[in-house]
């Protein structure tokens, strides 16, 4: 996939995968977040019976209708990425349309239908084919959403007896899982398919801000700057969904090495110094562990990277973080203070959520995917240690964590 759909197609996954509501309102919403992000206007979504293909979303439109699908094409939708098929609109006109399929786990229950109504390239195509998975699994997980309430009145109004119940729950519960497994499968692969492209930008706008190939003027060396800012940033998004993916599939793996705490953190901190630098806030560095420390390097790395970086986030301009090193009996504690905006007590039970941003005077809403705090609790966890918050709202935020001194290499 080239670059040009790259950024809207990410930003969309969180919000196509965490869909809520019946199922019929988030087709819907699959349809509307399609023609949105590709700037298409006319946009189907079919299910398929045998060889009827029924029409879900829009209810009623002129260029599309009910049909039959002949055999062949039922073929290609199994086995390509789409069809190209020419079929008799509400007003007997031929016209040409592409057939997306739906599938899940290779199995086609439906397709994207989208008509040519201009020549579609290459990036276009690849686009539609990235939108159309993600819709197939998040189609799945609505479907799924129901069992719950099927399950649920089930139990209340005594509509079948208890065994039946738990085995039907048991049965709903395996498809779930299934389903969600899946989903963490294709997360990991389109999140693979993405830093391709995006680690050319990232180099190419290097290379050209390096002035390798002749000098640049004032707006052309801001523009390439911009690129590459933006860039890394979309790139950090990814690397967070790839982290989520393998931590749900437990795909992830701890490597213990002994190290010094002050190296790990020291190298966290000359990457985050300009971004430091540029709202003038101090960072202090105080570190009382002068042992070697027996932790996943990488992870450690990268908790800091992401507990730092929020807190330049949320800290005002000359304001001030403190990072800490000690020991305190069996346990190294580490924590990361800021003198920033503080978190409420309302959001604090769920900071470490999937998808959770919290949105302040000093920063964005829609900046990041608000995986950061879910995938450094679960590193912490995974090194046998604890992570907690200590925060009032105005006066800062201090994550603090502890990691046994002992650790086990099983």
């Amino acid at each position: 996939m080239k670059n040009m759909f790259a950024s809207k197609i990410l930003k969309n996954i969180p919000q196509l995968l965490s869909m809520s509501g019946d199922v019929d309102s988030s087709l819907v919403q699959i349809i509307e977040e399609i023609k949105h992000t590709l700037d298409l206007n006319n946009v189907a979504l079919y299910y398929l019976s045998e060889e009827q293909a029924y029409l879900k979303v829009p209810e009623q439109d002129s260029y599309f209708c009910n049909f039959a699908l002949k055999q062949d094409t039922l073929e290609k939708l199994e086995s390509e990425d789409y069809v190209l098929v020419s079929l008799l609109n509400e007003s007997n006109t031929n016209d040409s349309f592409y057939l997306f399929p739906l599938k899940i786990r290779q199995a086609t229950f439906g397709f994207i239908c989208v008509l040519a109504e201009k020549e579609f390239d290459d990036e276009l195509l690849n686009a539609l084919k990235a939108l159309t998975a993600v819709a197939s699994y998040a189609i799945k997980d609505s479907e799924l959403s129901n069992v719950f309430k099927i399950q649920l009145k089930a139990l209340q109004s005594s509509i079948v007896d208890k065994t039946q119940a738990v085995n039907t729950i048991k049965e709903q519960n395996e498809k779930i899982l299934e389903a969600d497994k899946a989903k963490n499968e294709f997360i990991a692969n389109i999140s693979h398919e993405l830093r391709t492209p995006l680690n050319a930008i990232i180099g190419f706008s290097e290379v050209l801000g390096s002035k390798i190939f002749g000098e640049l003027n004032d707006k052309q060396a801001e523009y390439i700057n911009d690129i590459y800012t933006s860039g890394v940033h979309l790139l950090g998004m990814i690397n967070e969904i790839l982290d989520i993916s393998k931590l749900e599939s437990n795909a992830m793996k701890i490597n213990y090495t002994e190290f010094h705490i002050d190296t790990a953190i020291g190298e966290v901190l000359s990457v985050m110094k300009p971004l430091a630098d540029k709202k003038s806030i101090n960072i202090k560095f105080d570190n009382k562990v002068t042992n070697m420390v027996k932790l996943d390097y990488q992870k450690t790395q990268q908790i800091f990277y992401n507990l730092v970086s929020n807190a330049i986030k949320f800290t005002p301009e000359n304001g001030e973080i403190n990072i800490s090193s000690t020991t305190k009996d069996k346990f190294i504690e580490l924590s990361v203070q800021d003198s920033g905006v503080g978190i409420p007590k309302s959001a604090q039970e769920k900071i470490f959520d999937k998808f959770v941003q919290l949105e302040n005077t000093y920063t964005k809403t829609g900046s990041s995917t608000g995986l950061g705090l879910t995938i450094t609790k679960r590193f912490v966890e995974m090194m046998n240690g604890t992570i907690r918050l200590e925060s009032e709202e105005g006066k800062g935020a201090n994550f603090i964590m502890n990691f046994p001194m002992e650790q086990n290499n099983a």
